[in-house]
């Protein structure tokens, strides 16, 4: 029980309970009833005991209604619904509960041959709701603190994430299977073909590079300036596959200001590549688009998996599910791959 409720309470509230009851039960009845112990040291015990069971018994009960509160309102940004909903409907069952419990608990106490306490109704109500907001101010004051210690981790997630983002780029980039491919690439445009066709390459490989640069400081851009840099990687493979690799972009102009993970389209794209077979009898067609309403961004390739693939760190489509999901908690990264098809789909934010 205790351990289940730790995500809606930030922590295991079982010691607080306990050390919680015994000592608002001990001190109740010298704040709010009067009572001495010196006086009259015999008759404490069962005021103590009383005093407790109604503690008890409140503090379940508030502990309850937190706990559905936050069921109903569980994001941060509905901290003052749930604070409203908590109190109302806790200030209401604590009366309802103070109804209830009264006569049982004075059977039981005269079960055990007690002397009863009867406070005035002022004391009751004094007491009773003192304690609940005591109790009230203790849970939300941990859980404020539980939330503000999650978010600055959550923050200092992003920024591991995409510290490792951007060195994953870099590194795939800067792999010496890269290197040697472009440059044999080039060696064949410069052997083969004009200066115009080496220059062009030049300037696709240059602006790869700018852009990593660039964007090495950015957990999110505009899906514009990706694409650009998506086009120029193209280019870039286009040059060693010719017409066995195929693109197609099909993104309408209107979701251009929409942001994106930078690298998220070159990485996927690199997968396909890395993955697939691709030749005259098996080209590659990979296809980048949107949905209708712009919420997310599509990249599919046709499926046919090499035997053997290049060592690769697998971490690439990871990294960009967990960034997301630090970014975004509604949408996510989904995966679908069938016997012809591998689909990935990302969330473009606004």
């Amino acid at each position: 029980m205790f351990k289940n409720d730790i995500q809606y309470l930030g922590f295991n509230d079982l010691w607080l309970i306990i050390v919680g009851i015994i000592v608002l039960g001990f001190l109740i009845p010298l704040i709010f009833f009067g009572v001495d112990i010196s006086d009259n040291p015999g008759e404490y015990p069962s005021i103590w005991l009383e005093a407790s069971i109604f503690v008890a018994c409140y503090w379940m009960v508030n502990r309850f209604m937190i706990i559905k509160s936050r069921k109903i309102f569980p994001s941060w940004q509905m901290t003052s619904k749930r604070l409203i909903l908590v109190i109302i409907s806790t200030f209401f069952l604590i009366s309802l509960t103070g109804m209830i419990i009264k006569p049982i608990i004075i059977g039981f106490l005269r079960v055990l041959e007690l002397e009863c306490h009867e406070p005035t109704p002022l004391q009751g109500i004094a007491a009773t709701y003192t304690a609940t907001f005591f109790m009230m101010a203790v849970y939300e004051s941990i859980w404020y603190y539980s939330q503000l210690k999650k978010s600055i981790q959550e923050k200092e997630q992003v920024k591991i994430a995409h510290v490792q983002t951007q060195l994953d780029g870099l590194r795939n980039q800067v792999n010496p299977h890269f290197l040697f491919n472009s440059l044999n690439t080039l060696n064949h445009i410069v052997e083969y073909e004009d200066k115009a066709v080496a220059k062009n390459f030049i300037n696709q490989l240059s602006k790869v590079y700018r852009y990593i640069l660039d964007s090495r400081e950015e957990s999110t851009i505009n899906l514009e300036a990706e694409l650009d840099f998506v086009e120029a990687y193209i280019a870039i493979q286009k040059e060693r596959f010719l017409e066995n690799l195929n693109v197609k972009i099909e993104i309408p102009p209107r979701f251009f200001n929409k942001k994106i993970i930078p690298l998220s389209l070159q990485l996927l794209i690199e997968n396909a590549i890395k993955h697939n077979v691709i030749s005259t009898k098996k080209p590659l067609h990979i296809c980048i688009r949107t949905s209708e309403d712009g919420s997310y961004i599509y990249v599919e390739n046709n499926l046919q998996k090499k035997s053997k693939v290049l060592h690769s760190t697998k971490v690439g489509l990871d990294n960009i599910k967990e960034r997301y999901r630090l970014l975004s908690e509604e949408q996510k990264v989904e995966v679908k791959e069938t016997e012809e098809q591998f689909a990935v789909s990302i969330p473009l934010l606004q």
